[in-house]
């Protein structure tokens, strides 16, 4: 008889995947923007034997431009995945951190600049 596993993963979206999930009574409002709701999360996926969380990169921020009035009004701020996972790295020991990354929108700097 063969043995097969299930990889549980988890893919963590700053304020939630849906769009309103923000206004639940219960939920952070500046969760996508706080490492302690990252690290709480991370570290209740790893508590429940997940194997990795995702996070996912974008190339921009949405939203009506870069002031502060537009941004408080996006779904999508969130930090560098990168260097959310490295600190997130610092307080888990058994879990899988996974991250795309934004290559594409930046103009190659020449050999040697």
């Amino acid at each position: 008889m063969s043995q097969r596993q299930l990889h549980l993963n988890a893919f963590l979206l700053g304020t939630g995947h849906h769009v309103a999930a923000w206004r639940h009574p219960d939920a952070p409002a500046a969760g996508a923007l706080d490492f302690n709701s990252y690290k709480h999360f991370v570290q209740k996926a790893e508590a429940a034997k997940f194997d990795a969380v995702f996070l996912a990169d974008v190339a921009a921020v949405s939203g009506e431009g870069s002031t502060h009035e537009a941004l408080s009004r996006s779904d999508r701020v969130h930090f560098e995945p990168i260097t959310l996972l490295s600190s997130l790295a610092a307080v888990t020991s058994n879990i899988g951190l996974i991250a795309t990354v934004t290559t594409t929108y930046n103009e190659a700097l020449p050999f040697g600049a």
